[in-house]
């Protein structure tokens, strides 16, 4: 799949995956650790950019701070009971005071000392493709009455959800193309 802005119909999947990812106030934040490991914790999402860039706000002393410059490949879930969204991307640390400013809310205070506390740092998580499932609205709706037909009558669903030739509900899309440098050098030769 081309970038975003090659077709219209990318660029609307684009705009409905942040307004997706605008409604949610949490993520699942994935990092990986120097032996590899993968380790999930969740965090608060301090702002989402037009183009899906997540930024976090977490402490200096965290294990991701040690993670993220080891290894930038990130990974963000999110879920609630009828959308879900997987997106990878690229971690980065940001230590600038005017971001930390910008990105700050009340409801921060009870981890920090303001703003201006030093234990501060941001993560700006940059995805470079994303999936998401959306199953609030009317097409939902439809799909949830038909599974619960065919749950009550002990059949299984036919075919594909009807729900998935919606548009808004589900895609996979590439938002940009991450430098090599980026990628993991494992199995690299040369």
């Amino acid at each position: 799949m081309g970038t975003v802005a090659s077709s219209h119909k990318s660029a609307k999947t684009a705009s409905h995956l942040v307004s997706m990812l605008r409604d949610f106030e949490s993520a699942t934040l994935v990092t990986r650790s120097r032996s590899g490991s993968l380790h999930a914790r969740p965090m608060s999402i301090a702002q989402v950019d037009h183009n899906a860039t997540l930024w976090f706000i977490t402490s200096v002393a965290s294990a991701k701070v040690d993670e993220v410059p080891e290894d930038a490949r990130a990974m963000v879930t999110l879920q609630s009971a009828s959308r879900f969204v997987s997106l990878n991307g690229n971690a980065e640390l940001v230590f600038d005071p005017e971001r930390i400013r910008a990105l700050w809310r009340d409801a921060f205070a009870i981890w920090f000392n303001g703003a201006w506390d030093p234990d501060i740092v941001v993560v700006r998580f940059q995805a470079f493709d994303a999936e998401y499932w959306d199953n609030s609205g009317m097409q939902g709706f439809k799909q949830a009455l038909r599974a619960a037909r065919a749950y009550v009558t002990g059949h299984k669903l036919e075919g594909k959800a009807e729900f998935v030739s919606d548009a808004n509900a589900h895609a996979k899309i590439r938002l940009w193309d991450p430098p090599q440098a980026l990628e993991p050098a494992v199995g690299r030769t040369g």
